[in-house]
């Protein structure tokens, strides 16, 4: 076992230090792409309502948190691009680029419309264009169901389904919904593995010079 760290007294002094904080800043999408990338390939045992509710929305922020480090990185470009990480993975950096910018990519046709519109932001506007466009599958929507009236046993298993199905109503008209499904997250997860070497490699470069390393 090892660990990376500064000391208490280099921590306060490193507030201030640009690189120090753009570390900070690719370390924590890191953090968090790595988490979704645990989640979204564990296998639910018993496939609940409540399972699916969550598997559900995990792959809405999910697709969230992609958007928005692609973003990110991007709006960084000129704090990074002389490092010589960001150099040792520019054809990942610039195939990443090129997807945020393309108009007709994943990255523009479904996780930005993630990221804008089912995730993080509420606006009436996008409810309206969810609840217009949806052609309900059943003859019945359900709100809510539950196994007792505790709102711990509730599930609104039905709200992120209808999110859910906007999504998919953009990709390939063609395919069955566990073919789209299956699209979506090989596609989050291609993103994902490239992001996290780009950004884990360039954090580091950051940090060379400013952490102590210790075997435990």
């Amino acid at each position: 076992m090892f660990k990376y760290y500064i000391t208490k007294e280099e921590f306060n002094t490193l507030k201030k230090d640009i690189k120090f904080m753009n570390a900070i800043r690719l370390l924590r999408m890191e953090n968090i792409i790595v988490t979704f990338l645990s989640l979204i390939t564990r296998t639910y045992i018993n496939d609940t309502n409540s399972d699916r509710r969550d598997r559900m929305e995990e792959i809405l922020y999910y697709g969230a948190v992609l958007y928005e480090s692609l973003k990110t990185i991007y709006d960084m470009k000129g704090q990074l691009e002389n490092l010589n990480e960001y150099k040792n993975h520019i054809e990942d950096i610039n195939y990443l680029f090129q997807e945020l910018n393309n108009p007709d990519s994943f990255v523009k046709t479904i996780l930005k419309r993630i990221r804008d519109k089912l995730t993080f932001h509420f606006d009436e506007d996008v409810f309206q264009e969810v609840i217009f466009k949806i052609d309900l599958p059943e003859d019945e929507f359900t709100i809510l169901e539950g196994e007792s009236e505790r709102s711990v046993d509730v599930n609104y298993t039905s709200i992120p389904t209808l999110f859910f199905n906007y999504l998919i109503s953009y990709v390939n008209k063609e395919w069955s919904e566990e073919e789209k499904i299956k699209y979506i997250i090989n596609e989050m997860n291609s993103i994902a593995v490239k992001l996290r070497e780009v950004i884990g490699n360039i954090a580091g470069e950051l940090l060379i010079g400013t952490v102590h390393r210790k075997e435990n």
